[in-house]
């Protein structure tokens, strides 16, 4: 924190030195800046602001009062911290004209009642300001290097609030100077986000082209003191403008009537005039087409939009896409004479995704919905399919059904009795063994009790494969070809791995 005047006189070397405050009480939370002697009557206009003027009067020796409150009146003007006068040397007992003057200007003197030598006291005192002021410059360009990198890597807003939220510490809601939330990081979902700017630490004007364009606010948490998160969040504010003039990445209000649509959509909000509201933002899917929902997570959200306009560029058809916070959400229109809406929606993201210089980038697929009506239901289950395989670039809920149902519906307790009546053997197993016997045997029966398949999706030699295959069963007592388990072990070892995260 910056050093201020009531601090100082806190310091040991003051202490020694007896001060006692005679006017400007008010006035000592003023930051010092730097503590300077001077004896020179004509020192004002050698003084720039924020100094603790030490002196023993010497310049003021053979003065009249005129001459001391003009003294006083161009020091005050330079806007010094205060002025501190050893009694003794030049004057036994303070000029009345000098505590008169000083109070006059709100200004703090302090009479010091013992000698200390001034290079003591000036010492100590500076080499804090100096340190401080070293560490500010440090905590700058830490931040501004850290920023700096997201956007030599290509990080647009998203990436540059992911930055800046790690660099203060704190969650980040970028708004704009209408009110409206453009992004955030740090938090879940617009509420929170809201949360936080009205609960806000600290707040930085985002200009651009000279002009006030929106407020970047920290929301609470930050372990920083609060000048050191202010100018962290200023860095992240210039680098947050230099992406957007880079990107073009300010929402127009266009792309805020397409969040808002797929916001109320996946809250089941927006069936009455939805189909209205989708055409105001250019989305005219045609009647014989269904439209599969699509949600994308990526550190940078201009890389999940470029992915889905890509995929509809495929598809030679229309897409509906718009930021929700961090992530991407939007639909594929594809015609209903494709069999398979969704193997033709991920073929055409697969591609996509190569084309797409983003590695952080992961897609989620859900079902056709017959309109905009459905939709919403095929938006929540691709974003909640985005947190069931966090390491798969490109899933979908079809694939992911059994374990969207065991989230949705799933009771904890009784996942717990069906994993323990059915496959417990395999579970203590592993635990005593650091072995992944149970996920073993998921990958064997989603590929179909294939041990082929299954070996290579493993990445082990078909040998290994059935020595492992040997043990689970040895453990279990059962053949898990048999049809009649088939479906219990599935489902078993699906609830065991959710369990486990």
């Amino acid at each position: 924190m910056p050093l201020t005047l009531r601090e100082l006189l806190s310091f040991e070397v003051l202490r020694e030195a007896r001060p006692e405050v005679l006017a400007g009480e008010g006035s000592l939370d003023r930051v010092v800046r730097w503590v300077h002697s001077s004896e020179i009557y004509e020192i004002g206009p050698l003084l720039t602001g924020g100094e603790l003027l030490l002196t023993t009067g010497l310049g003021l020796a053979g003065t009249d009062a005129g001459a001391r409150r003009h003294y006083l009146r161009e020091i005050a003007a330079r806007g010094v911290a205060g002025i501190a006068l050893e009694l003794g040397r030049t004057f036994p007992e303070t000029p009345r004209e000098l505590v008169e003057e000083a109070r006059r200007q709100e200004l703090p003197f302090i009479v010091l009642r013992s000698v200390v030598p001034f290079i003591r006291i000036t010492e100590d005192a500076n080499t804090l300001i100096v340190d401080y002021a070293s560490r500010r410059l440090r905590l700058g360009d830490s931040a501004t290097r850290a920023l700096n990198e997201a956007l030599i890597a290509g990080a647009g807003i998203a990436g540059v609030l992911a930055t800046g939220a790690r660099v203060t510490g704190a969650p980040l809601a970028l708004v704009s100077a209408g009110g409206a939330l453009v992004s955030a990081h740090g938090v879940d979902g617009d509420r929170e986000a809201w949360q936080a700017v009205e609960h806000s630490a600290c707040e930085a004007p985002v200009t651009l082209h000279g002009r006030p364009w929106g407020r970047l606010v920290a929301g609470p948490g930050s372990a920083l003191p609060a000048e050191d998160l202010s100018i962290a969040l200023e860095r992240t504010a210039v680098a947050l403008a230099l992406a957007m003039l880079r990107t073009g990445s300010p929402p127009s209000e266009r792309d805020r009537q397409v969040s808002a649509l797929l916001r109320d959509l996946i809250e089941g909000g927006a069936e009455a005039g939805s189909s209205v509201r989708a055409m105001m933002a250019g989305f005219h899917p045609a009647p014989d087409h269904v439209l599969v929902g699509v949600a994308a997570d990526s550190l940078e959200t201009a890389a999940a939009l470029a992915a889905i306009d890509r995929a509809a560029h495929i598809l030679h058809t229309p897409a509906l896409r718009g930021r929700l916070s961090r992530l991407v959400l939007g639909a594929l229109s594809v015609p209903r004479a494709v069999t398979d809406a969704v193997g033709a929606a991920s073929q055409a993201l697969d591609e996509a995704l190569r084309r797409v210089s983003a590695p952080e980038l992961r897609v989620a697929v859900g079902y056709p919905a017959a309109d905009l009506g459905e939709l919403g239901g095929s938006l929540r289950d691709a974003r909640a399919a985005l947190g069931l395989r966090p390491s798969a670039r490109l899933v979908s809920t079809r694939a992911l059904a059994l374990d969207l149902e065991l989230t949705r519906h799933g009771d904890g307790g009784h996942a717990a009795d069906l994993v323990r009546r059915t496959i417990s053997s395999l579970v203590d197993w592993d635990a005593a063994h650091r072995t992944n016997l149970v996920g073993t045997l998921e990958v064997f029966l989603l590929h179909g009790c294939s041990a082929t398949r299954a070996a290579a999706v493993l990445h082990l030699g078909r040998q290994s494969f059935y020595q492992r295959l040997q043990r689970i069963e040895a453990l279990l007592g059962y053949t898990v070809t048999d049809p009649d388990v088939h479906a219990a072990l599935l489902l078993a070892t699906a609830a065991h791995r959710i369990s486990q995260g």
